[in-house]
């Protein structure tokens, strides 16, 4: 999702008059409720269910859109299209048969230059935009910040801190924890930063393997994304997997290094600042799966196993640049 927030700048820029509203799940909104690029947020509740979607759509279908741009091309905003049929549509294709090929029988018919935000301005060609000249942006309230600093000083983190986002839905986007240890750890000792492992209530696992560790390593477990972004946006250097706060991270302008497993661009997965840094191994076998939820079928699963620490503290040397050395 944070891949889109550059076309509402180029809608405004494009169309400075028009009402750009922004349909979103009620438990995204804090990434883009800031946004001063959109006019108005509509939210859904997800557990409103289909009678709920439809009472959405029903009211949406009054307000007079004159384009409906479908960036998620799912059976949901299919219906949408139902009741706006009187807007015009615009709606991206997922490039699902080529994602077919190259999981299954590992052919990549993708472009070299592939990426998923120039796929989604293509969507935006018939209204004459076709230049992707912007990156991921978010725009964060003094609020969400304020919120972010009570939590470190309530946890006893003071000073320059980096982060490290060892979290992902599912457990094959995971970098080691026990690599992960060791960057923290190189982290600490070249820079002097303190180091703050970040998940979500539901990231136990990080609880029972990430010991906190005087000034030097803190863990907190967020219950609110708004909250995740405040502590990101203060953090000197962002270090994570193929998860959405990672590329958060990079939209809030925090230097971040993505560690990238079993997905890639072809996937949607990857950094658009050319000064941030992608660290990830070219294999026969990767990606495997759209969303890294397949099991490895290998005896190892050498997409994480080949990335050495030092290969991710290289990348944070590169985003951090030499003059911020101790």
């Amino acid at each position: 999702m944070v891949v889109l927030t550059p076309i509402f700048r180029s809608l405004k820029e494009k169309f400075p008059s028009a009402r750009v509203d922004y349909l979103v799940k009620k438990e995204f909104v804090p990434l883009v409720k800031g946004n001063s690029f959109i006019d108005n947020v509509v939210e859904f509740d997800f557990k409103s269910g289909l009678k709920g979607w439809r009472a959405l759509c029903r009211e949406l279908s009054q307000r007079g859109y004159d384009v409906l741009i479908d960036m998620h091309n799912v059976l949901r905003t299919w219906l949408l299209s139902l009741y706006m049929f009187k807007a015009i549509q615009l709606r991206y294709l997922k490039p699902r048969l080529h994602r077919f090929c190259l999981f299954y029988c590992y052919l990549n018919l993708f472009p070299e230059d592939f990426s998923l935000l120039k796929e989604y301005y293509k969507v935006l060609y018939p209204l004459g935009i076709e230049d992707c000249k912007y990156v991921p942006e978010i725009e964060l309230s003094s609020e969400a910040r304020e919120k972010a600093s009570k939590v470190l000083q309530k946890i006893g983190l003071k000073g320059d801190f980096g982060v490290i986002l060892g979290v992902a839905n599912w457990a094959n986007k995971r970098y080691p924890l026990e690599k992960y240890k060791v960057v923290a750890k190189k982290v600490l000792e070249k820079y002097g930063f303190a180091v703050l492992w970040l998940g979500g209530i539901r990231d136990t696992y990080l609880k029972d393997n990430i010991q906190q560790e005087g000034a030097e390593s803190f863990l907190y477990l967020s219950d609110s994304l708004e909250l995740s972004l405040g502590i990101l946006s203060m953090a000197r250097v962002v270090v994570g997997n193929d998860t959405g706060l990672t590329y958060a991270a990079e939209a809030l302008g925090v230097p971040t290094v993505l560690v990238l497993g079993p997905t890639s661009k072809e996937t949607g997965a990857g950094l658009y600042r050319s000064d941030n840094a992608v660290v990830e191994k070219r294999l026969w076998c990767r990606p495997c799966s759209q969303r890294g939820n397949r099991k490895c079928y290998r005896k190892r699963q050498y997409c994480f196993d080949l990335i050495e620490p030092e290969e991710v503290i290289a990348a944070v040397d590169k985003v951090l640049g030499k003059e911020r050395r101790r």
